[in-house]
């Protein structure tokens, strides 16, 4: 079974943004304090992590639901969880550090990184990656399929342009794999390595990675399909580094809630790209999308020129449901991380933003 299923997470995802703008109807639950966040959550059987903060002070906490079967195998604020598509951020992240380095462009084409790139793709630009607008396919393969880089490259370089280059919005996990492999190329290093010292390190981020961190057995929620216990994500089929590269830098990191708002607070910082990288990162680079306003470097960017504006991401996979909230401009961070694909989850981001920004 393909566990990241991006086709229902872009749906979703349009079902979440379009849900942005909308009103309560009189049929719909008000969420106006946490309180009743927490009892609409508790009547939810929602399973997971929700963290809210603005700037360095945690406004709401808290745990709910099933880590495993095991007899006190509940979620606490510290499981780590698969954090999907989330992956997607860090990853750009590591390209612009290698910029700020004087080690790449975002203007440099494939054909600088790899041989026999062919003819349709050889001028697809790192910026053109980012952005989801290569052209390129979404997927080749199931997640946890084993695959070597040559394989993958050949069946990517192989296949057919879904657009021109360059020219429309089509959401790619092919193509941030290929950023991961110009972050080993040019750094030297193992993707994941690449980050942990880039990245995670300076951010304290000491319980995100793929295998770096010293897992405890039951540190890592189990997913729930249907109420029924699977697989933690680490007991896949991972190679020694991590996933295989159908998942490897386009999703499947693990962490948990306060990691993700140490990132958060490294944005707003600076701590790990300078200001002007930062501006980069999350700026509306292209438009129109079919999931956000518009797209930057891993992140959705919406009401850009707004006091409001908002950079967020989401993912899911058949098992895991994510979803991060940013206002730059107010400080807020809203974190949503699951072990069960739940289309509620997608909503929760948003209850939350309609009171908070009220205040």
């Amino acid at each position: 079974m393909k566990k990241t299923n991006t086709i229902l997470l872009l749906l979703i995802m349009s079902f979440t943004l379009m849900t942005l703008s909308c009103t309560n109807s009189d049929d719909d639950v008000i969420i106006d304090d946490f309180s009743s966040l927490d009892v609409e959550l508790m009547a939810r059987d929602f399973s997971g992590v929700v963290l809210v903060a603005q700037n360095d002070e945690i406004l709401f906490n808290k745990a709910y639901g099933r880590k495993n079967s095991q007899e006190n195998g509940f979620n606490d604020i510290n499981t780590v969880f698969d954090m999907c598509s989330i992956t997607k951020q860090l990853t750009a992240a590591g390209i612009l550090k290698l910029e700020m380095q004087n080690e790449l462009t975002v203007n440099d084409s494939l054909s600088k990184y790899f041989d026999a790139v062919p003819n349709d793709k050889e001028d697809i630009t790192i910026h053109q990656l980012l952005t989801h607008s290569s052209g390129l396919l979404n997927g080749i393969g199931g997640d946890y399929d084993t695959i070597t880089e040559e394989e993958f490259l050949e069946q990517v370089f192989n296949s057919a342009l879904i657009s021109p280059v360059g020219e429309q919005f089509n959401y790619s996990n092919v193509g941030y794999s290929l950023l991961g492999l110009i972050i080993e190329k040019v750094s030297e290093m193992d993707y994941e390595s690449f980050l942990n010292s880039q990245i995670f390190q300076p951010s304290n981020m000491y319980h995100t990675g793929y295998v770096i961190p010293d897992w405890q057995e039951d540190e890592v929620a189990n997913g729930y399909l249907n109420s029924v216990e699977n697989n933690k994500p680490n007991e896949e089929n991972w190679s020694d580094n991590g996933p295989y590269l159908n998942l490897k830098a386009n999703g499947g990191i693990l962490t948990r809630a306060n990691d993700l708002l140490l990132w958060s607070q490294s944005i707003m910082n600076n701590t790990v790209l300078d200001e002007a990288t930062t501006s980069k990162y999350l700026f509306p680079h292209f438009q129109p999308t079919n999931i956000y306003d518009s797209y930057g470097y891993g992140w959705g960017i919406e009401n850009h020129d707004s006091e409001n504006k908002l950079v967020l991401h989401g993912g899911a996979s058949d098992l895991f449901s994510s979803d991060m909230w940013i206002y730059p401009n107010k400080g807020i961070t809203i974190i949503v991380l699951s072990n069960e694909f739940d289309q509620s989850v997608y909503t929760i981001a948003r209850e939350i933003s309609n009171f908070l920004l009220a205040q």
